[in-house]
Protein backbone atom coordinates (compact mmCIF):
# COMPACT_ATOMS: atom_id res chain seq x y z
CA UNK A 1 0.00 0.00 0.00
CA UNK A 2 3.01 2.31 0.31
CA UNK A 3 4.46 1.70 -3.15
CA UNK A 4 2.43 4.31 -5.04
CA UNK A 5 3.37 7.38 -2.91
CA UNK A 6 7.04 6.40 -3.08
CA UNK A 7 6.83 6.06 -6.84
CA UNK A 8 5.09 9.42 -7.19
CA UNK A 9 7.66 11.11 -4.98
CA UNK A 10 10.47 9.53 -6.97
CA UNK A 11 8.98 10.70 -10.26
CA UNK A 12 8.55 14.19 -8.78
CA UNK A 13 12.19 14.27 -7.75
CA UNK A 14 13.28 13.25 -11.23
CA UNK A 15 11.09 15.94 -12.80
CA UNK A 16 12.51 18.57 -10.45
CA UNK A 17 16.04 17.41 -11.22
CA UNK A 18 15.62 17.81 -14.96
CA UNK A 19 13.42 20.93 -14.93
CA UNK A 20 15.32 22.96 -12.35
CA UNK A 21 18.75 21.47 -12.81
CA UNK A 22 21.38 20.69 -10.22
CA UNK A 23 24.40 22.97 -10.16
CA UNK A 24 27.63 21.04 -10.62
CA UNK A 25 30.49 21.84 -8.26
CA UNK A 26 33.76 22.45 -10.05
CA UNK A 27 37.12 22.15 -8.33
CA UNK A 28 40.74 21.38 -9.14
CA UNK A 29 43.27 19.21 -7.27
CA UNK A 30 45.83 20.92 -5.05
CA UNK A 31 49.57 20.48 -5.59
CA UNK A 32 50.74 18.35 -2.68
CA UNK A 33 53.26 19.88 -0.29
CA UNK A 34 55.59 16.88 -0.60
CA UNK A 35 56.04 17.69 -4.29
CA UNK A 36 57.92 20.87 -3.36
CA UNK A 37 61.51 21.11 -2.15
CA UNK A 38 62.60 24.68 -1.47
CA UNK A 39 65.00 27.07 0.20
CA UNK A 40 65.55 30.82 0.21
CA UNK A 41 67.44 30.58 -3.10
CA UNK A 42 65.63 27.91 -5.12
CA UNK A 43 62.71 25.52 -5.39
CA UNK A 44 62.01 22.29 -7.24
CA UNK A 45 58.32 21.60 -7.85
CA UNK A 46 57.13 18.30 -9.32
CA UNK A 47 53.89 19.61 -10.79
CA UNK A 48 51.36 16.80 -11.40
CA UNK A 49 49.48 16.62 -14.71
CA UNK A 50 45.78 17.44 -14.46
CA UNK A 51 43.74 14.64 -16.09
CA UNK A 52 41.21 15.65 -18.74
CA UNK A 53 38.63 13.45 -17.03
CA UNK A 54 37.09 14.82 -14.88
CA UNK A 55 38.98 18.15 -14.96
CA UNK A 56 38.23 19.07 -18.59
CA UNK A 57 37.90 22.71 -17.52
CA UNK A 58 41.50 22.92 -16.22
CA UNK A 59 43.78 25.31 -18.14
CA UNK A 60 47.17 25.75 -16.46
CA UNK A 61 49.00 26.41 -13.20
CA UNK A 62 49.60 29.90 -11.81
CA UNK A 63 52.16 31.15 -9.32
CA UNK A 64 51.17 34.10 -7.15
CA UNK A 65 53.76 36.33 -5.50
CA UNK A 66 54.23 39.39 -3.33
CA UNK A 67 57.48 41.24 -2.58
CA UNK A 68 58.37 42.28 0.97
CA UNK A 69 61.14 44.73 1.78
CA UNK A 70 63.05 44.20 4.99
CA UNK A 71 65.86 45.39 7.20
CA UNK A 72 66.72 41.79 8.08
CA UNK A 73 69.13 39.62 6.12
CA UNK A 74 68.46 35.89 6.48
CA UNK A 75 70.34 33.13 4.70
CA UNK A 76 67.99 30.24 5.42
CA UNK A 77 64.23 29.82 5.36
CA UNK A 78 62.34 29.36 8.62
CA UNK A 79 58.67 30.17 9.14
CA UNK A 80 59.61 31.40 12.61
CA UNK A 81 61.62 34.18 10.94
CA UNK A 82 58.73 35.52 8.84
CA UNK A 83 57.67 38.08 11.43
CA UNK A 84 61.27 39.32 11.68
CA UNK A 85 61.64 39.59 7.90
CA UNK A 86 58.38 41.52 7.63
CA UNK A 87 55.27 41.82 9.81
CA UNK A 88 53.31 42.01 6.52
CA UNK A 89 54.78 38.69 5.37
CA UNK A 90 53.81 37.10 8.67
CA UNK A 91 50.28 38.53 8.42
CA UNK A 92 49.77 37.41 4.82
CA UNK A 93 51.15 33.94 5.52
CA UNK A 94 48.72 33.48 8.42
CA UNK A 95 45.84 34.81 6.32
CA UNK A 96 46.53 32.37 3.48
CA UNK A 97 47.25 29.36 5.72
CA UNK A 98 43.59 28.20 5.99
CA UNK A 99 43.29 28.35 2.20
CA UNK A 100 46.51 26.38 1.62
CA UNK A 101 45.87 23.82 4.37
CA UNK A 102 44.82 20.60 2.55
CA UNK A 103 42.91 19.43 5.64
CA UNK A 104 40.71 22.52 5.60
CA UNK A 105 37.97 21.80 3.06
CA UNK A 106 35.80 24.77 4.03
CA UNK A 107 38.17 27.47 2.72
CA UNK A 108 38.16 27.85 -1.05
CA UNK A 109 39.88 30.55 -3.03
CA UNK A 110 38.55 32.97 -5.63
CA UNK A 111 40.04 35.63 -7.85
CA UNK A 112 39.98 38.00 -4.86
CA UNK A 113 41.76 35.74 -2.36
CA UNK A 114 45.21 36.78 -3.55
CA UNK A 115 44.23 40.17 -4.94
CA UNK A 116 42.93 41.24 -1.55
CA UNK A 117 46.48 40.79 -0.22
CA UNK A 118 48.11 42.44 -3.27
CA UNK A 119 49.47 39.16 -4.55
CA UNK A 120 50.02 39.12 -8.32
CA UNK A 121 50.50 36.41 -10.90
CA UNK A 122 54.09 35.59 -11.81
CA UNK A 123 55.10 35.90 -15.47
CA UNK A 124 58.02 34.67 -17.53
CA UNK A 125 60.17 36.36 -20.15
CA UNK A 126 59.53 35.11 -23.67
CA UNK A 127 56.72 32.68 -22.82
CA UNK A 128 53.21 32.92 -21.39
CA UNK A 129 52.51 31.46 -17.96
CA UNK A 130 49.88 29.16 -19.49
CA UNK A 131 52.53 27.61 -21.77
CA UNK A 132 55.28 27.57 -19.16
CA UNK A 133 53.02 26.04 -16.51
CA UNK A 134 50.64 23.98 -18.63
CA UNK A 135 48.22 21.47 -17.16
CA UNK A 136 50.47 18.65 -18.40
CA UNK A 137 52.75 19.40 -15.45
CA UNK A 138 56.46 18.63 -15.16
CA UNK A 139 59.44 19.56 -13.04
CA UNK A 140 59.73 23.30 -12.44
CA UNK A 141 63.00 24.66 -11.06
CA UNK A 142 63.02 28.22 -9.71
CA UNK A 143 66.36 29.92 -9.02
CA UNK A 144 67.07 33.10 -7.07
CA UNK A 145 70.83 33.62 -7.46
CA UNK A 146 72.80 35.48 -4.82
CA UNK A 147 75.30 37.29 -7.05
CA UNK A 148 74.77 41.02 -7.60
CA UNK A 149 73.19 41.77 -10.98
CA UNK A 150 71.93 38.24 -11.61
CA UNK A 151 68.37 37.51 -12.72
CA UNK A 152 66.03 35.04 -10.97
CA UNK A 153 64.78 32.49 -13.49
CA UNK A 154 62.93 29.22 -13.92
CA UNK A 155 63.07 26.18 -16.18
CA UNK A 156 60.50 23.50 -16.91
CA UNK A 157 61.67 19.95 -17.57
CA UNK A 158 65.30 21.09 -17.97
CA UNK A 159 64.49 23.40 -20.89
CA UNK A 160 66.16 26.79 -21.40
CA UNK A 161 65.63 28.97 -18.32
CA UNK A 162 63.27 31.92 -18.52
CA UNK A 163 63.73 35.04 -16.42
CA UNK A 164 61.00 35.69 -13.88
CA UNK A 165 58.89 38.78 -14.48
CA UNK A 166 56.73 40.79 -12.15
CA UNK A 167 53.07 41.03 -13.15
CA UNK A 168 52.07 42.72 -16.39
CA UNK A 169 49.23 44.32 -14.44
CA UNK A 170 51.71 46.72 -12.84
CA UNK A 171 52.00 50.22 -14.29
CA UNK A 172 55.65 51.11 -14.94
CA UNK A 173 57.15 49.04 -12.09
CA UNK A 174 60.31 50.52 -10.57
CA UNK A 175 63.10 49.99 -11.39
CA UNK A 176 61.93 47.39 -13.93
CA UNK A 177 59.84 44.21 -14.05
CA UNK A 178 62.57 41.82 -12.86
CA UNK A 179 62.94 40.37 -9.36
CA UNK A 180 65.97 42.29 -8.10
CA UNK A 181 66.54 44.27 -4.94
CA UNK A 182 67.19 48.00 -5.38
CA UNK A 183 66.52 51.41 -3.84
CA UNK A 184 63.78 52.06 -6.41
CA UNK A 185 62.05 48.80 -5.54
CA UNK A 186 62.11 49.58 -1.82
CA UNK A 187 61.33 53.30 -2.08
CA UNK A 188 57.93 54.00 -0.50
CA UNK A 189 57.32 56.86 -2.97
CA UNK A 190 57.07 54.26 -5.75
CA UNK A 191 54.21 52.32 -4.19
CA UNK A 192 51.80 53.35 -6.96
CA UNK A 193 54.09 51.74 -9.51
CA UNK A 194 55.11 48.89 -7.23
CA UNK A 195 51.73 47.63 -6.09
CA UNK A 196 53.28 44.19 -5.60
CA UNK A 197 55.76 45.52 -3.01
CA UNK A 198 55.20 46.31 0.66
CA UNK A 199 57.55 47.38 3.42
CA UNK A 200 57.98 49.68 6.38
CA UNK A 201 60.83 51.37 8.17
CA UNK A 202 64.43 51.31 7.01
CA UNK A 203 64.93 48.49 4.52
CA UNK A 204 67.94 47.03 2.71
CA UNK A 205 66.70 43.67 1.45
CA UNK A 206 63.76 42.28 -0.52
CA UNK A 207 62.01 38.91 -0.41
CA UNK A 208 59.32 37.31 -2.59
CA UNK A 209 56.76 34.86 -1.21
CA UNK A 210 55.18 32.49 -3.75
CA UNK A 211 52.24 30.08 -3.95
CA UNK A 212 51.15 27.74 -6.74
CA UNK A 213 47.58 26.85 -7.71
CA UNK A 214 45.83 25.14 -10.62
CA UNK A 215 43.58 27.36 -12.73
CA UNK A 216 40.49 26.46 -14.74
CA UNK A 217 37.58 28.13 -16.51
CA UNK A 218 33.99 27.50 -15.42
CA UNK A 219 32.21 25.83 -18.39
CA UNK A 220 29.03 27.91 -18.16
CA UNK A 221 29.80 31.34 -16.68
CA UNK A 222 33.50 31.39 -17.76
CA UNK A 223 34.71 32.60 -14.36
CA UNK A 224 38.06 31.37 -13.07
CA UNK A 225 38.28 28.26 -10.93
CA UNK A 226 41.23 27.74 -8.58
CA UNK A 227 42.58 24.82 -6.64
CA UNK A 228 43.70 25.34 -3.08
CA UNK A 229 47.09 27.09 -3.24
CA UNK A 230 50.30 25.52 -1.98
CA UNK A 231 53.08 27.55 -0.41
CA UNK A 232 56.35 27.32 -2.37
CA UNK A 233 58.90 29.45 -0.52
CA UNK A 234 60.13 32.91 0.41
CA UNK A 235 63.01 33.88 -1.87
CA UNK A 236 65.60 36.58 -1.28
CA UNK A 237 66.01 38.86 -4.28
CA UNK A 238 69.55 39.42 -5.59
CA UNK A 239 70.83 43.01 -5.52
CA UNK A 240 70.54 44.96 -8.75
CA UNK A 241 73.95 46.58 -8.15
Amino acid sequence: MFKKPVLIASVACILVFFSCGVEEYYFLPQVQENRISSSITNAIINIPPIPEDPYYYAVYYAIFYRIYTSGINVSSLNVSDFSQISPNLFSDFNYLSPFSNPANTSSTISVNTFKSRNYFELEFEGITASNMLSKTGGTLVINFPTATGDFPDASMNSTVSKRLLRSGELISPRPDNYFRNSNDLRNASNLTNNADVIGSGETFYSYAAMYIAAVGIHPTNFSRIYSKPTFISVFRLPDLF
